[in-house]
């Protein structure tokens, strides 16, 4: 996921994780909320209808956030925003009364903090501000209505009924979000799509209104039925991307980026059936996410002829990112917060299910996720709940849901014989990993020397550390390929991979190579550059190039003008040149001065990353687009403005998994 690829992984998606596994009680609420726009002050009258679960020994026991006080009923807190009020028997509502001014989060860093707005920019409250009552891990159902200045309108999710909202499924959280947004919807046959922009943009709206309704009807035709009355899509107040129950908020950048409609924006629709639909218990690891990623974003790339270097990207992420000390099973994520969470998270995950479609074929995969649907929507599930509506058996959970690690797969030895007229290729194949083996539907595919005869597609079951497998092939072949479209969730052998930028951020050990001859301005910017690194960690390796290269690790060259470079260009499989002028990459020059470069190269088993800038300013902008490009092999950015204007990966030829005959 990708500019493209870390916009669609940062938009995947926001979304309150518990860990029951039962469904708790429901508690169903009747809102009048009044805000103070100006002051950030909140008004809330909730009539709630308290099931008998809650009202045990004739007392009722609910939380509110500490800034808020309750005007009735008269009740003293037993700790700071909790308070346990008396129940008269036989009753079952009660109208609480509270009021309390909010801070407002101004620039919201949506992945460390919970966010909350209140104010004359508009309103943004969740369940994390505790601005309903709360009570243990209880459900909410909700009737609401805010009066709000002139010229606002309201959010939240399930349906419109006036000048409010309701919501009759039960809800992990109760959102409301104000402002003064232009307001655009179409009806469709699942649901109506709305969206909410902060500046009249009729074409914009438009063109998501289509694209939510064309998600809409093929996720409900695929899955079941979409599950709430409307899907809107709403102009963030922050550059944020979050999924919520029949709604996304995407920031106002990110929503005018083209590419998104079709890489983000589905993965926000479908999680109202993974996450939003059916709720996340993850006492036993959260499913939603890497079932999310698989059916939108690897679903889209496949359909786009990219699939395979999707898979790819994913393999070599978590082969960057994932070290012996960062692994954990599936089993125990809960949500991401770096690139090893995510690589698990959402990478290994996402390849799980596409290694059970694999072996379990289209109608049996599907079928399975559409029983899983019917029988827990609007409920919460486990990983286990959903590996028994796909019939996974226990060994395959064992070893990938609760184990941790990824095979490593080599070609111990080939035999290829001729029997009469068809040929015997005789394969054994090893995992080399550390433990125990993992159950593998291994994909081969014979090419035949004949080039006009049909490819055949094998399918081995490995169950052992090394395994030999017989195949009666009808000719000569020439080629055999193991897992050529990367269909295994494995550790890829580097030379599968084209190197790639994420080098600079992976768990391989790195030595920082500076220039003796480059210009002041420069030296200086490198070193403060290294100096921001040195504060993360204090065994940073730095050196300078007339000094003997490491023979192990990564290595990466801080200039053009780095007198490492030429030795290393000499043993670099890929096709780059340099020159005092220019960057030479598939036949087009690049003038130094005017762009900056980003390469990664493989030279021999070392990785290899070279930047180059002219000024620290264009230094500045090139190192803080890189986070976004990690998958590419080399990127070309404009100094002056920091646009990229080339990027690509390395084509690969050699695979250690290929046998030639």
């Amino acid at each position: 996921m990708r500019l493209l690829n870390h916009l669609v992984i940062l938009l995947v998606v926001f979304l309150p994780i518990r860990l029951l596994a039962a469904d708790p009680p429901v508690l169903d609420h009747v809102l009048r909320v009044t805000p103070d726009v100006s002051g950030g002050g909140l008004q809330v009258e909730d009539s709630l209808r308290v099931p008998a679960a809650l009202r045990a020994n004739g007392r009722f026991e609910f939380g509110l956030g500490p800034q808020f006080t309750l005007d009735a009923p008269v009740a003293q807190p037993v700790s700071p925003g909790r308070y346990s009020i008396p129940f008269p028997e036989g009753a079952q509502e009660i109208t609480l009364k509270y009021h309390g001014r909010l801070a407002s989060t101004e620039d919201c860093a949506w992945l460390a903090e919970a966010c909350v707005l209140l104010s004359e920019r508009g309103m943004y409250l969740d369940g994390g501000s505790r601005w309903y009552a709360q009570s243990g891990d209880t459900l909410h159902t909700f009737a609401l209505q805010a009066s709000l200045p002139t010229g606002w309108v309201s959010l939240s999710q399930g349906e419109q009924s006036g000048d409010g909202w309701h919501e009759t499924h039960p809800q992990d959280e109760i959102y409301l979000l104000a402002g003064k947004f232009h307001v655009y919807q179409q009806p469709g046959k699942h649901a109506t799509a709305m969206v909410y922009l902060q500046q009249d943009a009729p074409e914009l709206a438009k063109r998501y209104l289509q694209t939510a309704q064309q998600y809409l009807d093929e996720y409900s035709a695929l899955l079941g039925d979409y599950p709430y009355a409307k899907f809107a899509t709403v102009e963030s107040f922050w550059e944020t991307g979050w999924g919520m129950p029949s709604f996304t908020l995407l920031g106002p950048k990110v929503l005018r980026l083209p590419f998104i409609l079709h890489s983000s924006f589905p993965h926000e629709i479908l999680h109202n059936w993974w996450g939003n639909g059916v709720y996340v218990d993850a006492s036993g690891g959260n499913w939603s996410e890497g079932l999310t990623a698989y059916l939108a974003d690897q679903r889209i790339k496949e359909r786009m002829g990219e699939g395979a270097e999707y898979r790819r990207s994913t393999l070599q992420q978590y082969a960057a990112f994932v070290g012996e000390h960062d692994d954990f099973p599936l089993s125990r994520f809960r949500s991401r917060h770096d690139a090893a969470s995510q690589a698990i998270g959402y990478g290994k995950a996402m390849m799980l299910f596409h290694m059970l479609r694999q072996q379990l074929g289209d109608e049996k995969f599907f079928a399975g996720l559409r029983d899983f649907y019917r029988t827990y929507r609007f409920h919460r599930a486990t990983f286990n709940q959903l590996l028994d509506s796909l019939k996974v058996d226990a060994a395959f959970r064992q070893r990938w849901v609760d184990g941790v690690g990824a095979p490593s797969l080599a070609i111990q030895s080939q035999t290829l014989t001729q029997e009469g007229s068809g040929y015997r290729l005789q394969l054994t194949l090893k995992q080399q990993q550390a433990g125990a083996a993992f159950p593998l539907a291994v994909p081969v595919r014979i090419r035949f020397a004949d080039a006009g005869r049909l490819e055949q597609h094998e399918t081995l079951h490995m169950q052992q550390a090394s395994q030999s497998f017989e195949l009666m092939l009808p000719a000569k072949p020439a080629q055999a390929a193991i897992d050529p479209d990367f269909d295994l969730f494995r550790l890829p052998d580097p030379a599968e991979l084209p190197a790639a930028i994420n080098t600079l951020y992976g768990t391989a050990e790195k030595t920082y190579v500076l220039a003796r001859q480059t210009d002041d301005a420069m030296q200086v910017a490198w070193e403060s550059w290294l100096d921001t690194l040195k504060a993360a960690d204090k065994n940073l390796r730095v050196q300078y190039d007339d000094a003997p290269l490491p023979d192990t690790g990564a290595v990466i060259l801080l200039g053009g003008d780095n007198a490492a470079l030429q030795g290393l260009l000499d043993r670099a499989q890929e096709p780059f040149r340099l020159t005092d002028a220019a960057y030479t990459l598939n036949s087009v020059n690049y003038t130094c001065g005017l762009h900056t470069l980003a390469l990664a190269l493989h030279a021999g088993r070392q990785n290899i990353v070279l930047l180059d800038a002219s000024s620290p300013d264009g230094l500045d902008r090139m190192l803080a687009k890189l986070p976004h490009y990690g998958k590419y092999s080399y990127l070309v950015f404009n100094s002056a403005t920091g646009e990229n204007v080339a990027k690509g990966q390395w084509e690969v030829t050699d695979s250690p998994l290929t046998v030639s005959f």
